[in-house]
C-alpha cells in the first residue's frame, strides 16, 4: 500500500492444533484516510466486506475512512481511546511541553495502562467483533486504528490467540509492525527532533511509536490478573460458549 500504513494479512499461521488460518480473510492496517487511488484499487481487489475501526469519534471525524466507491462494506466501530489523544496543536501545548506537565509524562507507563485497558475494557464490543468473524458472510474483514500498532495490535493478538496461534508467533506478528512502520517512524522522529530547539527532550515521545514486547505482555498480564487464564477471559469476560468459540475458529481455518 502507498499511503495505508502497516497493511497486512494476519492469517496464514499454523495453529497449535495443527490446522492453519486461511489467508485472504483477516487484514489489519493503520488509518484509511490518506488512501491513494492505487490503494483503493488494491482494497477493491481484496473484496473486503467488513471494516472494524478502533478509533475514537474525534479521530474518525478528523480523518474519516476512504474506501472504494460502490463497494458493499459494513463499517463497525469500537471506540478505543488512543494512548495519547491530542485534539490539535496549540501554543498552550507547546509551553506545556517546554515547562509544564507534558514534559513530565511517562509514556511507557501510559502505554502499559492503555494496553491493559484494551485487553479488558471493551469486552462486549470485542465479543461482537469476534462473532462477526465467525460468519463467513462478513469476511474478508479489516481491522484498523490510526497506525495499526497499539489498539489494532492488541485486538489482532487476541483474535490469533483465540484461534490457537502459538504465543511466540502472535508476538512476532505484533512486532512486525516495527518493520512495517520503519520509514513512518523515522519521519516522525525527524519531526520530533525539532522540539529540541525549544528545550523539549524529544526522545521521551519515541515509546509512542514502537511496538514493544513489554507492551503486549501487559495486555496478557491484565487478563491473567483479572481472569486467571485466557480461556476464562473468553468464557467469563467475553461470555463465549464453546460453540461460539468453535464457530470463530471454523470461520478462519481450513
Amino acid at each position: 500500500m502507498e499511503a495505508i500504513h502497516n497493511f497486512r494479512d494476519f492469517g496464514g499461521y499454523k495453529t497449535e492444533n495443527g490446522s492453519r488460518l486461511k489467508k485472504g480473510l483477516l487484514y489489519r492496517s493503520g488509518g484509511l484516510s490518506k488512501a491513494t487511488d492505487a490503494d483503493l484499487q488494491e482494497l477493491s481487489e481484496l473484496k473486503i466486506k467488513t471494516i472494524c475501526d478502533l478509533r475514537s469519534a474525534h479521530e474518525r471525524k478528523k480523518e474519516p475512512d476512504i474506501f472504494p466507491d460502490g463497494e458493499p462494506v459494513t463499517f463497525f466501530n469500537i471506540p478505543m481511546r488512543p494512548i495519547v489523544d491530542y485534539h490539535g496543536r496549540s501554543l498552550k501545548r507547546l509551553f506545556s511541553l517546554m515547562f509544564g506537565e507534558e514534559r513530565r509524562r511517562d509514556y511507557i507507563a501510559e502505554s502499559y495502562a492503555a494496553y491493559r485497558e484494551y485487553a479488558t475494557g471493551y469486552l462486549p464490543q470485542l465479543k461482537e467483533l469476534f462473532i462477526r468473524i465467525s460468519n463467513p458472510d462478513n469476511l474478508p474483514l479489516l481491522i484498523h486504528c490510526s497506525a495499526g500498532k497499539d489498539r489494532t495490535g492488541v485486538v489482532v493478538s487476541m483474535i490469533q490467540k483465540i484461534l490457537g496461534v502459538a504465543p511466540a508467533v502472535v508476538m512476532n506478528d505484533y512486532l512486525e509492525t516495527n518493520q512495517n512502520l520503519g520509514e513512518y517512524t523515522t519521519e516522525i522522529a525527524d519531526r520530533l527532533k525539532k522540539l529540541a530547539y525549544f528545550g523539549v527532550p524529544w526522545k521521551m515521545y519515541m515509546p509512542l511509536f514502537e511496538a514493544r514486547t513489554d507492551y503486549l505482555n501487559e495486555a496478557f498480564l491484565q487478563i491473567k490478573e483479572e481472569f486467571g487464564v485466557f480461556d476464562k477471559w473468553m468464557r467469563r469476560g467475553l461470555g463465549f460458549s464453546e460453540k461460539e468459540k468453535r464457530n470463530v475458529e471454523l470461520g478462519a481455518e481450513h
